[in-house]
């Protein structure tokens, strides 16, 4: 039952997040030819053109007044009380199944923990859109440690394997891409960090009966 509901959540999502993200690609240095003419000699140096940019704090700072850095913020404020659920339910399931030797128990209580993923998360991450999709799938390696493939590989066929499945079907997002707070995803770090210091609102607050519901299920 539980593999219809999962097919059926698959379905439901790829209708919702159907359309087609922007790529953007690197810019190529040109290398240019240029002549210098020394007195009445005829001597030819070949140059390179050099471009000349800015500091990467000025461009940090410039960004700060950009349109997507305050989009990525209302982004974050959104996703990232699911990011930080995610890493709670990880732990909390990694522990339980330390305590449990019976691989029928084990089964048993992954499936527990998957039908109260579903009923919890299903509704608002339907809700989501395909930036905040992404940006969720970023956040899901920055906050456990690893990618969701690991996760996958990991605990295959368990609650937190059909989680990972489920989210990066839902948005086209490899498994495998990984966080990267100095390179790529250095907008998102920064917007973390200023949270934390207060300089921004924070995210958030998850309903707490998501958390009790899910918590409850697995005592039991």
């Amino acid at each position: 039952m539980h593999k219809q509901v999962h097919i059926y959540f698959i379905l439901i999502l790829s209708f919702i997040f159907c359309e087609h993200t922007n790529c953007f690609g690197q810019l190529v240095q040109d290398k240019k030819q240029r002549a210098v003419v020394v007195q009445d000699s005829n001597l030819h140096i070949n140059l390179k053109e050099i471009k000349i940019k800015g500091h990467r704090r000025s461009k940090r700072k410039h960004y700060r007044s950009s349109r997507r850095y305050w989009r990525t913020v209302r982004n974050l404020q959104i996703v990232y009380p699911y990011a930080e659920m995610a890493n709670q339910t990880i732990n909390q399931l990694n522990e339980d199944l330390k305590q449990i030797h019976s691989k029928r128990e084990r089964r048993k209580l992954i499936r527990q923990e998957y039908k109260g993923l579903m009923k919890a998360y299903k509704k608002p991450l339907m809700q989501l859109k395909i930036s905040q999709g992404k940006l969720l799938m970023k956040l899901i390696d920055r906050e456990t440690g690893s990618t969701s493939y690991y996760h996958l590989k990991e605990l295959k066929g368990s609650t937190t394997a059909f989680f990972w499945q489920t989210i990066a079907s839902m948005f086209g997002t490899s498994l495998k891409s990984e966080y990267e707070p100095e390179g790529q995803d250095w907008m998102i770090e920064e917007i973390l960090e200023r949270m934390k210091k207060g300089e921004i609102p924070p995210p958030r607050k998850l309903n707490l009966k998501l958390e009790t519901e899910i918590s409850g299920k697995n005592k039991k």
